[in-house]
């Protein structure tokens, strides 16, 4: 009886314990989510300083839908949509289109995907890299006068 007892306790840990990691692994995802909508509007639009974050649902569809607003104005609302077939936030967003068409900071309302936007960053930190690496002590010649 004690061992069955035992058993049976060593499984109800095991699945609290996988419940509890889908929990937490399901926020970080969530808050991931939260900031690649956030690198969007911001990179894409101008005159926005802040988003607020209201509800997070699942809709009929399968999307996961994030709803807010940005600058502390609730008339200029959004709707960031993860679709089903994709694995994380890339462009699909519902905003208002005056604010939109006001605000646009590219051409032909032309907007970046995020992962386009990650790839012009990390280009763009790597070109900094290699102006400050170049900048300096690079030269050998130079540091040759206090070795003396």
């Amino acid at each position: 009886m004690k061992t069955r007892y035992k058993f049976l306790i060593g499984i109800g840990i095991i699945i609290i314990g996988v419940a509890g990691l889908n929990y937490y692994s399901y926020n970080d995802y969530i808050n991931k989510q939260k900031e690649r909508i956030e690198l969007f509007f911001k990179y894409n639009y101008n005159n926005i300083d802040s988003l607020t974050f209201t509800e997070t649902k699942k809709n009929p569809m399968g999307s996961l839908d994030f709803y807010g607003y940005f600058n502390s104005d609730k008339s200029n609302s959004f709707i960031g949509s993860v679709m089903p077939y994709q694995k994380e936030f890339e462009r699909n967003n519902v905003m208002d289109g005056a604010f939109s068409r006001k605000n646009d900071k590219f051409k032909g309302r032309k907007t970046y995907t995020v992962s386009e936007i990650e790839n012009i960053q990390q280009k763009e930190r790597r070109e900094n890299k290699e102006e400050n690496s170049s900048s300096g002590f690079s030269d050998s010649t130079g540091l040759s006068k206090y070795s003396e």
